[in-house]
């Protein structure tokens, strides 16, 4: 179960905060000492296996130890004991070019992925040929079919007391719409009435456990349309932001996960150099993302446990998953007065969801337009294809996105009207249900068996 809930735990790219103010600062200090055990669960001894597998001149204790420095491995102390991340095999390949060439099967379903994604939404790909409106950047609409369930025995579960689960839901957006909850069983569990407006998109069950008597079955159904985006964008014709508006407000301030001080703007005033169109401002942002942050799966949950912005900690290590390069991308172009965000959910590249995170930017007479830094980056550590397929992949993710996406929520730091109590292991994103227990769940017992049983099936019906 542990290793499951690993997986789970570092899919999902952004951060987590502890917030439940009536628990005791010792309480929340020993759930955040749980978190870091979670992640950080592979000894010296199987780093080094680990390590040695792909670096077999490393031959001593020290050489692995100094590479491990050298290449700023996520460790921790637990116990009084050093751990390392257990997950940071992947960031061995997304961070050294020269492994992927060694090992080209590690790279394999990359390029077969590249190489869909351009014939099929690609720069190539006349907008004729997909019916594209010109006054419109939304077009080749998809729909989904979703299904959630849990399955839970009954003997796993408290005697008493109440339990409340939150569900991600399709969140009603310019790029995402007929958005229709089918069933949700049991109907009588179900807190007021689904949300798919607003900032964050969600169904709330709650149960109390002295009359469960059976297992706990929940199900989850729903449709939504989703559409593949491409701005065509004139810099001569981008607006003038209107700095007193709400919304230049909101997503230009340095708050929570996207936090930036000074550093952020000196570094985005040398990215951007002379140039004072934010469209091209931000393109030359999003290449110095693609290029310089490098991809790896994170710690989000110790990161956020230990209170560090997330984009803090990507600009002072280098390198970040989806959700933290939306947000490092993001800081970057708030701290010139570009307003940004980092929405996400899922992707649908495989057929099934996966979570991910990327980030849009605020455009006078456009909108909202999207980037995905992560996505994009594919292309730089993939053998296998052409440098143009290279090229084409990266230039495609400024300004364009596939139709294979769930939104959730318009960006990190966004969460239900009706907070949960419980500390979360990913309190600020919600690609997985939040789950409160009045009992049971003081070493997250409850949320990992919850969690375990949960499962996601997608369809696409056209």
């Amino acid at each position: 179960m542990k290793a499951k809930l690993i997986l789970l735990l570092v899919l999902i790219a952004t951060m987590a905060l502890g917030t439940t103010l009536q628990k005791s600062d010792e309480y929340l200090q020993k759930q955040n000492e749980i978190k870091l055990a979670i992640e950080f669960s592979l000894t010296f001894e199987e780093a080094k296996e680990i390590i040695v597998k792909h670096y077999p001149e490393l031959k001593s204790d020290e050489d692995v130890r100094r590479f491990i420095v050298d290449r700023d491995i996520q460790r921790r102390t637990v116990d009084g004991v050093e751990m390392y991340f257990g997950e940071f095999e992947h960031n061995l390949f997304t961070r050294d070019p020269e492994l992927v060439k060694r090992e080209p099967e590690w790279s394999a379903t990359n390029a077969l992925l590249v190489k869909y994604l351009l014939s099929e939404y690609g720069p190539r790909q006349t907008p004729f040929a997909n019916f594209k409106p010109d006054f419109s950047p939304y077009f080749n609409p998809k729909d989904y079919l979703v299904e959630y369930t849990v399955h839970t025995e009954r003997n796993l579960l408290p005697e008493k007391g109440s339990l409340k689960i939150w569900f991600p839901l399709p969140l009603q957006t310019a790029t995402q719409e007929n958005i229709y909850i089918l069933e949700v069983t049991p109907e009588e569990a179900v807190v007021g009435v689904p949300r798919i407006d607003g900032d964050i998109a969600y169904v709330l069950l709650e149960f109390e456990l002295s009359d469960l008597e059976e297992d706990l079955d929940i199900s989850v159904e729903f449709t939504f349309r989703h559409y593949q985006q491409q701005f065509d964008i004139d810099p001569e014709k981008v607006g003038n932001y209107d700095t007193e508006s709400s919304l230049y407000r909101d997503y230009t301030k340095s708050e929570g996960s996207i936090y930036f001080d000074e550093r952020f703007e000196q570094l985005a005033r040398s990215i951007v150099g002379e140039e004072t169109n934010p469209y091209l401002q931000a393109k030359k942002i999003y290449y110095y993302v693609v290029e310089n942050i490098l991809y790896s799966y994170m710690a989000h949950v110790t990161i956020g446990a230990e209170g560090i912005p997330e984009s803090v900690y990507s600009f002072e290590h280098g390198y970040g998953d989806c959700g933290t390069q939306s947000i490092i991308f993001s800081a970057l172009c708030r701290s010139i007065g570009i307003p940004a965000r980092a929405p996400g959910g899922f992707q649908i590249f495989t057929g099934q969801l996966g979570s991910h995170f990327w980030a849009e930017f605020y455009l006078p007479n456009y909108g909202w337009v999207p980037v995905d830094t992560s996505a994009g980056q594919i292309a730089t550590y993939t053998v296998g294809i052409t440098e143009e397929e290279r090229q084409d992949f990266i230039d495609y993710f400024f300004g364009n996105q596939d139709p294979l996406r769930f939104v959730v929520q318009n960006s990190v730091d966004f969460m239900p009207d009706e907070r949960p109590t419980d500390n979360q292991f990913l309190e600020i994103t919600m690609q997985n249900p939040y789950v409160d227990s009045e009992f049971g769940n003081e070493e997250f017992g409850v949320a990992m068996t919850i969690l375990d049983s949960f499962e996601m099936k997608t369809i696409l019906l056209r």
